[in-house]
């Protein structure tokens, strides 16, 4: 580890993230551990890391905005319209800021043109289809003869399948979205 010396990093984009050429390798410390492994560069990057980190950061939204859903939508009895719109919010708020700094390694103050309009855009489309498809679902089961706890729970499960669905399609979306921010702000000349 002692042959990569500090000079013979590059910065990469406006932020000044360091990378070691390609060839040499790299020390990682794990956060949860005191244990060190050596991997090459370049594992760290690419689809699949990214995928990873963009489903834990999603497992996480996720369980934000089903439990705020349910905790509105069943004890509280708030409209599933409303319920949506709440948990969405619960969800959303967790789920930027994981998938920007933790999924797509972004840092910095975020340009609201550039990068916080387009993502709310992409996951106002998830709030609509929630919104709606928890609508029609409670309706349906209004009419039917189903307990107040089945009502709960398949409308909850409504609520989550429009987040699986959306899952794939929000994660291209937001790797086309943060690759444009990234290749903007590689144009940018570095700050002082």
């Amino acid at each position: 580890m002692d042959d990569i010396l500090p000079h013979e990093s590059v910065p990469v984009g406006r932020n000044r993230r360091w990378r070691v050429p390609a060839g040499h390798y790299r020390e990682v410390m794990s956060p949860s551990s005191s244990l060190r492994r050596v991997l090459p560069v370049g594992v760290e990057g690419g689809w699949w890391p990214k995928v990873v980190r963009y489903t834990g950061g999603s497992v996480v939204a996720t369980g934000c905005s089903e439990l705020a859903f349910v905790l509105l939508y069943g004890p509280l009895g708030v409209t599933p319209a409303w319920s949506s719109v709440v948990a969405w919010l619960a969800g959303a708020v967790p789920n930027y800021w994981l998938n920007r700094a933790w999924a797509w390694r972004r840092q910095g103050r975020p340009s609201v043109r550039r990068e916080l309009l387009p993502y709310a855009l992409i996951v106002g489309v998830t709030l609509l289809l929630a919104t709606l498809a928890t609508r029609a679902a409670d309706r349906a089961l209004t009419g039917a003869q189903t307990s107040g706890h089945a009502r709960v729970a398949l409308v909850a499960a409504t609520f989550l399948g429009v987040y699986v669905v959306m899952f794939v399609l929000r994660f291209f979306m937001f790797d086309r979205l943060f690759a444009r921010l990234a290749r903007h702000d590689a144009d940018l000349p570095p700050t002082p």
